[in-house]
């Protein structure tokens, strides 16, 4: 699952080719976020497990989907598992790696949004971050009554609503960072809207290493590190 806009961050590093050496994945969270660096470490961890090097790249969305599909990266970090849906040509490791929590913000003095079901009473414009599909799902079902906008990160959706032109923007914690988490008090927060089981992915080339990540994954687990990774980079907002 994972997570918009006007004040875009700077750009992610070039992606390094594919080789022998070394597995690249990719994620959808910038680097200045919480996620990605839950995410960088339970990585790190995963391939010791499994005695490879791997570095993990920032992706636009759009851009992690197309170099998965030509085989440029080995898979994605932080895909829902309805993505499989979509794309049922790629491997998911049956085992959440990391668990998000997704907010609806508003702006000070709003009635606070209880449920996706009640966002369209209380927000007719949403923003979201662009290329995460879970929240493009959700916001294409409440159509007519929602008309969504995507954006190019979680600080530029927050500012889309402090700014007036929407009146909602709709995230994970995992896509906050320190700027990001800093303008949260200048608006409302709902409860969470619900929580986000995200997963491994891997591209059709490497299905190969599904067994054994699969099995590295649920031996980590086990051993309290998804447990201790959540604790250390995710505090309510």
């Amino acid at each position: 699952m994972a997570l918009a806009f006007a004040l875009a961050l700077p750009g992610p590093a070039p992606v390094l080719a594919q080789g022998p050496d070394t597995l690249i994945f990719g994620t959808t969270h910038d680097p200045s976020s919480f996620a990605y660096a839950y995410n960088n470490e339970y990585l790190q961890s995963l391939c010791a497990e499994i005695r490879q090097r791997c570095q993990l790249q920032s992706l636009p969305g759009r851009r992690g989907a197309a170099m998965l599909a030509d085989g440029s990266i080995v898979g994605e970090l932080g895909r829902v598992r309805e993505y499989h849906d979509k794309h049922p040509e790629y491997r998911r490791v049956e085992e959440s790696f990391i668990t998000l929590r997704s907010y609806a913000f508003t702006r000070a003095g709003q009635p606070q949004v209880s449920s996706w079901h009640a966002l369209p009473a209380r927000a007719r414009t949403v923003s979201y971050q662009r290329g995460v599909y879970y929240y493009q799902k959700k916001l294409e079902a409440l159509q007519p009554g929602v008309q969504a906008h995507d954006v190019q990160t979680v600080q530029a959706c927050l500012q889309m609503v402090l700014n007036g032109r929407d009146q909602a923007c709709v995230f994970d914690d995992g896509a906050l960072g320190p700027d990001s988490r800093a303008l949260l008090p200048q608006g409302s927060l709902s409860r969470p809207l619900d929580e986000l089981h995200l997963y491994i992915y891997l591209g059709k080339d490497y299905a190969a290493l599904a067994p054994s990540i699969t099995e590295a994954v649920r031996r980590l687990n086990a051993q309290g590190l998804k447990a201790r990774l959540q604790k250390k980079y995710f505090t309510s907002p």
